[in-house]
């Protein structure tokens, strides 16, 4: 006590701005003790905020102390201590028990927050103390959602590394085999959100979520992430990397969270798997940051507006590291979207679209995504039996790949093998359970396998989710006219042209029911406004099979095959065709698409 107050005592001598300059000082010390105690003990991430906040709130009750326990300063630059200071609310005495209460509640705060599940609480940093934690129901917790990244900066350059990061990790994850890990659509949701974790877990139907952050400074990068179990909001296990900028050590960053999570999980680790989570596909950090931000706005549908950005980004990342495999993968999906939009020709686009992947599967022969890419081309040229070996290949390497199954799934329909295309279509839903296009995958398979109840269910799942979405509409209004009820199919085809006018195909639907419902008039109406080209041409030939017009029908499929043969992949199984089957062309048709051996499975 006596020397507290012989501290007192020598404050209220200091001058004012003596005193600001002792006080900025402390608080850089705090705030760097703070910061320490936050990476050592995985504390959360707003520990240090809250420590700022606090001494921000003392800064002026110190400035009105020094101003009440001063007066002019004498000659030797002392301040004279007012008379019965000592009986006012501003003194040194109260200011030092303040800052001691304002300590109390910023460790307490932080402390009641991380122990908030005492029962199943487990804040480690090694693998072997989160292991113990999942003994009990250990099938069950081999289920992880990575939700985004948060970040500090407000520069938009940060934001596309951060989330080229996230996206990393999920990929790394997905690579092992023992680990449902949810895909990137969904969990993107969740972006900032105020949701708890048991509610995230619960929504996406996962046993563990990861979450964390990214700091990006000058020439270090810090990565700090914890494990925690979505039933409990127990942690499992947490780390804080604190490296230089470099590729290297970012590749190193994901390849150690992947094995540990695996490890955390007692999630089998193949050795050929840790091998490929090894990798590092570049040296080169600008072809890194490129690739992020190309993959960013590739994700943000960018492509798709005509944009060409992507193509830039990606072709410049091949400059920055020639070798870069993910990059040509990348290019190769904007020669692929260039043709869909009409950018390019299918002659124009398929030669590059496949000297890309190939470029990408010379570089890296374990490239999960460039089998997939590999397996559409493959599609593309009517090389089937090809395309699922080059799927399948792709699952191998990634077997928690959203993506890959959906593609797989469509392309099991073309071959006719229905339990399997519902099979994968489903666990792809499973996979991304969020997902728009996925799930309409689903509603894809079920529709032309036939179970129109089970697709009318799902497209219904679609709206629910997004209520004002075009293509679940479409879905949903086909189902509904293949299963009789024309009425209320025809209504919902109808929302489905108006959400989305500059799409013919929903035209050519639309006049398809109305042609099912002997409204002839109406469906020659609406195909008047139809470009007599790509896609559209086997969707016309279906709606003049159904007017009756046969001949009129198998000359707009003579075009379409002419046109590019692959448009016409799922004709085999689309029950709208059901009016052009017993017509020999028909067959020969599938002849040359080379789907005329092919046995249709039972219908799931």
């Amino acid at each position: 006590m006596t020397r507290l107050r012989q501290f007192i005592h020598q404050m209220s001598r200091i001058p004012l701005w003596k005193v600001l300059g002792i006080y900025l000082a402390g608080s850089w010390f705090v705030l760097q003790a703070a910061d320490t105690l936050a990476s050592a003990l995985s504390l959360p991430e707003w520990a240090p905020a809250l420590a700022l906040f606090l001494l921000i709130i003392g800064l002026p009750i110190v400035i009105a102390t020094a101003v009440a326990q001063g007066g002019a300063p004498n000659a030797e630059g002392a301040v004279r201590a007012v008379p019965g200071a000592e009986h006012r609310l501003l003194t040194w005495r109260n200011v030092v028990s303040g800052g001691v209460i304002a300590g109390l509640v910023w460790a307490g705060v932080v402390l009641a927050r991380m122990d908030r599940s005492s029962d199943a609480r487990a804040t480690v940093d090694t693998p072997a103390a989160g292991i113990a934690n999942v003994e009990e129901g250990v099938e069950a917790r081999r289920s992880v959602a990575v939700l985004p990244l948060s970040h500090r900066s407000e520069v938009e350059e940060d934001l596309f590394f951060v989330d080229g990061i996230h996206e990393d990790i999920l990929t790394q994850l997905s690579k092992i085999a023992g680990l449902k890990v949810i895909s990137r659509t969904s969990v993107m949701q969740y972006r900032e959100t105020p949701k708890p974790i048991r509610e995230i877990g619960k929504e996406l139907n996962v046993a563990t979520i990861l979450e964390g952050s990214v700091q990006r400074a000058g020439d270090r990068v810090r990565v700090n992430v914890q494990l925690i179990d979505a039933r409990t909001d127990g942690h499992l296990w947490a780390e804080t990397y604190n490296e230089e900028l470099t590729a290297a050590n970012i590749f190193s960053i994901q390849s150690d969270i992947a094995r540990k999570i695996a490890e955390a999980l007692q999630a089998t680790l193949a050795p050929a798997v840790e091998e490929r989570i090894e990798v590092r596909p570049t040296e080169s950090l600008a072809a890194y940051e490129l690739y992020a931000r190309g993959r960013y706005l590739w994700n943000a549908g960018s492509m798709f507006g005509g944009a060409q950005e992507p193509v830039d980004l990606f072709s410049r990342a091949i400059e920055a590291d020639p070798a870069y495999a993910p990059a040509y993968v990348g290019l190769a999906r904007t020669f692929w979207a260039r043709w869909v939009i009409g950018v390019l020709s299918a002659e124009e686009a398929m030669p590059q679209w496949r000297a890309a992947i190939e470029q990408a599967l010379e570089l890296d022969p374990d490239l999960a995504e460039a089998h997939a890419a590999l397996g559409e081309v493959l599609t593309n040229e009517l090389r089937l039996e090809d395309a699922e070996r080059a799927f399948l290949r792709a699952l191998e390497l990634n077997p928690g790949s959203a993506e890959v199954r959906g593609g797989y799934s469509l392309l099991l329909l073309y071959l006719r093998r229905n339990s399997e295309s519902v099979s994968e279509a489903r666990r792809a839903v499973e996979l991304d359970p969020l997902s728009i296009g996925t799930r309409i995958g689903l509603a894809i398979a079920l529709l032309f396998v036939g179970d129109y109840e089970a697709a009318l269910a799902e497209a219904t799942r679609v709206l629910e989710l997004a209520p004002e979405h075009a293509d679940a509409h479409y879905f949903l209004g086909a189902a509904l006219a293949l299963d009789g009820q024309l009425e209320e199919g025809i209504a919902s085809l109808q929302r489905s042209n108006d959400l989305d006018p500059e799409s013919p195909g929903r035209r050519t639907a639309l006049a398809w029911a109305y042609a099912r419902d002997g409204q002839r008039e109406r469906a020659l109406e609406l195909l008047a406004d139809v470009p007599e080209m790509g896609f559209n041409l086997k969707e016309m030939a279906l709606v003049y099979g159904e007017l009756g017009e046969t001949d009129r029908a198998f000359a707009f499929l003579d075009r379409a095959y002419a046109d590019h043969p692959a448009n016409l992949l799922n004709l085999s199984v689309d029950p709208a065709a059901d009016s052009l089957r017993a017509d020999p062309r028909f067959e020969q048709l599938m002849k040359k698409l080379g789907l005329d051996n092919v046995a249709q499975s039972e219908v799931p």
